[in-house]
């Protein structure tokens, strides 16, 4: 549900462009307006979470921000929406650190990565139904009523509680008054392997989260219909999901890098294939499906790594791999409106896609992998 309200904005995307006579980039800026306060926060939230037990804010974060989205709909002023945006990627950036940082207490070590694809498959799937449950319900009614939608977030928020998943607590108590176990970003800075590993993560970010935002523009623009660029985003948020799984499961026994190289390596592949001649045809869905598992691969590899690097802050590196790379990523899709703006889409996405996931194929080549597979191939 957290991930489902992440993604309802894409499809609201052409509706707001009509509504405000704004621009590509002027639409990238409502997604990275909420996407930056959803993500780049995270890291600070982990270092929190990592010295103190606020799962307790974990069902309110997603009913909150599931109800801030879904008003998006009954304002008519372009600045009263940025406003609600940032208030409800407040809300959404307190997740993923919270919850990351409790699936280390709940699996063992040895079926962690298999724990993690499961996690993260679980916010595909919300992902990758938002945009089709989303335009379908606009169709019906429309984005007046998309407070409807908020409800199941409440519902998921009352089960979490029944379950106490809001008083879990994410570790053993620490040993010692001095500072060796506390985290801040100039531990991040003096981890070599972890600052290169995130700076791959971020650079491969770029082209995912512009796809994300971008598919149903893109396609609107070569004259398809709303469903059809529905259609295309589910389809690459499905594959996300089928992609975090398999190369989850696959860092239990897996060399971590040889996964991310092989996923980088793909996600050029198949981004170039698409973007060369984007249409509404069984080859362009299937590239979009295969697309999206290739970029989302690298998430669960990276928390797993990132987890391995710094085993006493699984919610920082947690929310460093999920979190903060997303941001970064959405900081940068604003340079694809731009260069949409002066070019054309399909295009601005091809620039954004290729060069800066070579460049994190190149950086991934440098980043120390800790020996701790349980059969390494």
């Amino acid at each position: 549900m957290s991930d489902f309200f992440m993604h309802t904005l894409p499809v609201l995307l052409p509706l707001f462009a009509l509504q405000f006579d704004i621009s590509y980039s002027q639409s990238a800026l409502i997604f990275t307006v909420f996407s930056v306060m959803s993500y780049i926060l995270q890291p600070l939230i982990g270092i929190w979470a990592d010295r103190r037990n606020i799962t307790k804010l974990l069902p309110i974060t997603i009913s909150l921000a599931a109800l801030l989205v879904s008003l998006v709909g009954w304002f008519n002023s372009y600045t009263l929406l940025i406003c609600v945006l940032l208030l409800s990627g407040l809300c959404s950036s307190f997740f993923h650190p919270l919850s990351a940082g409790v699936i280390p207490s709940i699996f063992p070590q040895k079926a962690r990565g298999l724990a993690t694809s499961v996690y993260i498959a679980g916010g595909n799937a919300g992902a990758a139904l938002a945009p089709l449950v989303t335009a379908a319900f606009i169709s019906l009614l429309s984005e007046q009523y998309l407070i409807l939608l908020a409800l199941p977030a409440f519902a998921t928020s009352l089960l979490m509680v029944s379950r106490n998943l809001h008083h879990r607590v994410l570790s053993a108590p620490r040993q010692g008054k001095g500072r060796e176990n506390e985290v801040s970003f100039l531990a991040l800075v003096r981890s070599r392997d972890f600052v290169l590993l995130n700076l791959s993560i971020c650079l491969r970010a770029w082209p995912h989260c512009a796809l994300i935002t971008f598919l149903p523009l893109l396609y609107a623009s070569l004259n398809f219909s709303t469903v059809d660029g529905a259609t295309a985003l589910v389809l690459l948020l499905t594959g996300a999901v089928a992609g975090g799984l398999l190369a989850g499961a696959l860092t239990d026994y897996c060399s971590l890098r040889r996964i991310l190289l092989c996923s980088y390596a793909l996600i050029i592949l198949f981004c170039f294939i698409f973007l060369s001649h984007p249409d509404n045809t069984l080859l362009s869905y299937v590239l979009l499906f295969c697309s999206g598992g290739a970029l989302y691969a690298a998430i669960p590899v990276g928390v797993v790594w990132g987890q391995r690097l710094m085993p006493q802050h699984a919610s920082f590196a947690g929310s460093m791999m999920m979190g903060f790379s997303f941001g970064a990523g959405f900081v940068l899709t604003p340079l694809t409106g731009l260069m949409a703006d002066h070019s054309n889409l399909t295009d601005a996405l091809m620039y954004s896609a290729l060069p800066p996931v070579v460049i994190a194929l190149i950086i991934l080549l440098f980043v120390h992998e800790p020996r701790t597979v349980t059969k390494l191939v």
